[in-house]
Protein backbone atom coordinates (compact mmCIF):
# COMPACT_ATOMS: atom_id res chain seq x y z
CA UNK A 1 0.00 0.00 0.00
CA UNK A 2 1.22 3.34 -0.91
CA UNK A 3 1.76 5.70 2.01
CA UNK A 4 2.02 9.99 1.76
CA UNK A 5 2.62 11.72 4.75
CA UNK A 6 1.28 9.25 7.15
CA UNK A 7 -1.83 8.89 5.10
CA UNK A 8 -2.19 5.46 4.08
CA UNK A 9 -3.96 5.22 0.22
CA UNK A 10 -7.31 3.40 0.54
CA UNK A 11 -8.39 4.04 -2.86
CA UNK A 12 -7.46 5.51 -6.25
CA UNK A 13 -8.80 6.65 -9.63
CA UNK A 14 -6.29 7.18 -12.57
CA UNK A 15 -7.85 8.78 -15.56
CA UNK A 16 -6.12 7.82 -19.27
CA UNK A 17 -5.09 12.18 -19.41
CA UNK A 18 -2.46 11.07 -16.39
CA UNK A 19 -4.37 12.85 -13.67
CA UNK A 20 -6.58 11.07 -10.78
CA UNK A 21 -8.14 11.27 -7.42
CA UNK A 22 -6.93 9.41 -4.04
CA UNK A 23 -8.39 8.71 -0.34
CA UNK A 24 -5.91 8.51 2.51
CA UNK A 25 -6.38 7.65 5.99
CA UNK A 26 -3.93 8.19 9.11
CA UNK A 27 -6.15 7.32 12.36
CA UNK A 28 -2.78 9.19 14.19
CA UNK A 29 -4.17 12.66 12.39
CA UNK A 30 -5.84 15.47 13.64
CA UNK A 31 -7.82 15.03 11.03
CA UNK A 32 -7.85 11.32 10.05
CA UNK A 33 -9.23 11.10 6.01
CA UNK A 34 -8.00 13.39 3.19
CA UNK A 35 -8.77 13.03 -0.39
CA UNK A 36 -6.21 14.36 -3.16
CA UNK A 37 -5.65 15.12 -6.74
CA UNK A 38 -2.54 13.38 -8.35
CA UNK A 39 -0.63 13.05 -11.93
CA UNK A 40 0.81 10.66 -12.46
CA UNK A 41 4.40 10.46 -14.92
CA UNK A 42 6.02 7.01 -15.83
CA UNK A 43 4.50 5.27 -12.52
CA UNK A 44 5.11 8.15 -10.09
CA UNK A 45 2.33 10.27 -8.37
CA UNK A 46 2.66 13.88 -7.44
CA UNK A 47 -0.41 14.15 -4.47
CA UNK A 48 -1.81 17.77 -3.96
CA UNK A 49 -4.99 19.83 -3.19
CA UNK A 50 -5.71 17.74 -0.55
CA UNK A 51 -9.22 17.63 1.16
CA UNK A 52 -8.95 17.06 4.81
CA UNK A 53 -11.49 15.38 7.02
CA UNK A 54 -12.22 13.96 10.31
CA UNK A 55 -15.77 11.65 9.12
CA UNK A 56 -14.68 8.64 6.49
CA UNK A 57 -18.23 8.89 4.83
CA UNK A 58 -17.21 12.24 4.22
CA UNK A 59 -14.29 11.58 2.84
CA UNK A 60 -15.70 8.97 0.66
CA UNK A 61 -18.13 11.05 -0.83
CA UNK A 62 -16.28 13.94 -1.29
CA UNK A 63 -13.63 11.52 -3.10
CA UNK A 64 -16.55 10.38 -5.10
CA UNK A 65 -17.67 13.22 -6.24
CA UNK A 66 -14.13 15.03 -6.90
CA UNK A 67 -14.05 11.89 -9.43
CA UNK A 68 -17.10 12.30 -11.63
CA UNK A 69 -17.08 16.02 -11.44
CA UNK A 70 -13.17 15.59 -13.31
CA UNK A 71 -14.31 13.26 -15.95
CA UNK A 72 -18.10 14.83 -16.46
CA UNK A 73 -15.78 17.95 -16.78
CA UNK A 74 -12.88 16.94 -18.66
CA UNK A 75 -14.74 13.64 -20.66
CA UNK A 76 -11.86 11.33 -19.28
CA UNK A 77 -11.44 7.43 -18.74
CA UNK A 78 -10.35 5.79 -16.34
CA UNK A 79 -7.68 3.70 -16.80
CA UNK A 80 -8.41 -0.06 -15.02
CA UNK A 81 -5.77 -1.52 -13.35
CA UNK A 82 -4.76 -5.06 -13.82
CA UNK A 83 -6.49 -7.85 -12.08
CA UNK A 84 -3.04 -9.10 -10.32
CA UNK A 85 -2.79 -5.87 -8.78
CA UNK A 86 -6.03 -5.17 -7.43
CA UNK A 87 -5.61 -8.93 -6.08
CA UNK A 88 -2.63 -8.11 -4.24
CA UNK A 89 -4.63 -4.95 -2.64
CA UNK A 90 -7.09 -6.61 -1.42
CA UNK A 91 -5.06 -9.11 0.36
CA UNK A 92 -3.29 -6.10 1.78
CA UNK A 93 -6.43 -4.46 3.11
CA UNK A 94 -7.95 -7.91 4.25
CA UNK A 95 -5.10 -8.71 6.40
CA UNK A 96 -4.84 -4.85 8.18
CA UNK A 97 -8.76 -5.25 8.55
CA UNK A 98 -9.57 -6.73 12.22
CA UNK A 99 -12.17 -9.36 12.46
CA UNK A 100 -15.59 -7.66 13.29
CA UNK A 101 -16.07 -10.60 15.32
CA UNK A 102 -15.58 -14.40 15.92
CA UNK A 103 -17.71 -16.63 14.27
CA UNK A 104 -18.58 -19.92 15.73
CA UNK A 105 -19.12 -23.20 13.99
CA UNK A 106 -22.37 -24.57 13.57
CA UNK A 107 -24.04 -26.72 16.45
CA UNK A 108 -23.45 -30.14 14.86
CA UNK A 109 -26.38 -31.85 17.55
CA UNK A 110 -28.67 -28.59 15.91
CA UNK A 111 -27.75 -30.06 12.17
CA UNK A 112 -28.83 -33.76 12.42
CA UNK A 113 -32.09 -32.24 14.47
CA UNK A 114 -32.84 -30.51 10.58
CA UNK A 115 -31.97 -33.60 8.40
CA UNK A 116 -34.15 -35.62 11.01
CA UNK A 117 -37.13 -33.58 10.23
Amino acid sequence: MEEIQGYVIRQSVLFDNGRGFALGENPKAPSPFVTWQFTEEQGNRDYYWGHYHNDGAAAEKDFLSRVSDYQRRYGVREVRRPIAEQMREAGTLAKEKQPDKVLEPPNQRRSREREER
